[in-house]
């Protein structure tokens, strides 16, 4: 009997205006058909009707890492649902034998959108709920930490609150396992790297911010991969976030050889991570105190890239950094490594990874 999986995104490439972390639910999924003994999943996104069916999607890549990303969509999800009201009726024709349910909240952002995920998400608890569901079959996905008081007072003795990397792996080791094959057979070049994220925090709920060290190590960045130009083309710092952000002045992105990828272009997201190096993880205070494992470093692994972590020294205390002189030396160390030299420190993470999940 199959599942479902809800996901305020899509699966596919798209260019809807929204952060999320589409590059890494085949992975989140293959670790919840592993982990829960489950066979395949139904899909729904939150995302309002009215975008997804006005949307052009694309398919994966022709690469080897984009065939393996559709050998496991087919092997994960039977069948899209597109309507809020064919998941309520699934749901009370009992089709389910679990609902995965990825956690939504309020945000000025959605708000301002008029999107209603957070509602969706509500009501398919509540239709569960009434169509007698059990707790042990309501299962929310806090894959940021953000489940608020109020929800977990309303709802928590219905349902059962699971966080990826801590109560079960982010990702399946057999998903990393074919991804990390074939990264170390790619061609990359040079030490490019990439931010992928929000840099404008100052909408977001209190303890939900960005390290302070945030703007100061973007413009560290910006300034060496402008100095690394002359001799490496092949080089260039890419600062995947919304273009309003990249172009505010808060931090200095005027050095050459730093580039802006805008959010809504998965296309341009993926061949912008399957190119790069080094994937830089500044993330919330809370992640670390938690041990909790972000979707940048899944991603970063799954593309073959170095995730560099501010504060991470649990994980892999060599590609972690505490200030930004931490930082100089980790880009010195791999500035003077050949190919075999940066492939061997991507497997080294890798393994780290492994040993504590």
């Amino acid at each position: 009997m199959k599942s479902l999986y809800t996901y305020f995104g899509l699966l596919d490439l798209h260019e809807i205006d929204s952060p999320g972390h589409s590059l890494y639910q085949l992975g989140l999924v293959d670790s919840l058909r592993e982990t829960y003994s489950e066979e395949k999943f139904d899909f729904y996104s939150y995302y309002p009707e009215d975008i997804i069916n006005s949307e052009i999607t694309h398919v994966y890549p022709s690469t080897q890492l984009g065939t393996l990303f559709n050998k496991y969509r087919i092997l994960l999800f039977d069948k899209n649902i597109d309507f809020i009201d064919n998941v309520l009726m699934n749901i009370e024709n009992r089709e389910y034998a679990n609902l995965y349910l990825k956690a939504r909240f309020r945000n000025l952002s959605t708000l301002s959108k008029k999107w209603k995920d957070a509602k969706e998400f509500e009501s398919i608890i509540d239709v569960a709920l009434a169509s007698g569901y059990e707790k042990h079959q309501i299962r929310i996905l806090d894959t940021d930490l953000s489940l608020s008081p109020s929800f977990i007072a309303k709802y928590g003795d219905y349902v059962t609150i699971l966080v990826p990397s801590i109560d079960f792996p982010g990702i399946s080791n057999s998903f990393l396992e074919e991804c990390v094959k074939i990264n170390i057979e790619s061609n990359k070049k040079g030490l490019a790297s990439v931010f992928y994220g929000n840099i404008n925090t100052s909408n977001y709920k209190s303890g939900n911010s960005k390290s302070d060290i945030l703007p100061d190590s973007l413009t560290w960045l910006a300034q060496y991969h402008s100095t690394q130009r002359s001799f490496d083309e092949g080089s260039p710092f890419q600062v995947i976030c919304k273009e309003s952000d990249f172009n505010s002045g808060v931090f200095d992105f005027t050095q050459v050889n730093t580039y802006n990828v805008k959010r809504n272009d998965r296309v341009k997201i993926w061949e912008t991570l399957e190119a790069s190096r080094i994937m830089i993880n500044i993330t919330k205070e809370k992640y670390d105190e938690n041990k909790f494992i972000p979707a940048r470093i899944f991603e970063a692994m799954i593309f073959g890239m170095i995730p560099i972590s501010y504060k991470f020294n649990w994980i892999c205390p060599a590609f972690s950094f505490n200030d930004l002189d931490d930082l100089n030396e980790i880009y010195a160390y791999l500035s003077e490594c050949d190919n075999a030299g940066l492939i061997q420190a991507y497997r080294y993470f890798v393994n780290s990874y492994l040993s504590i999940a």
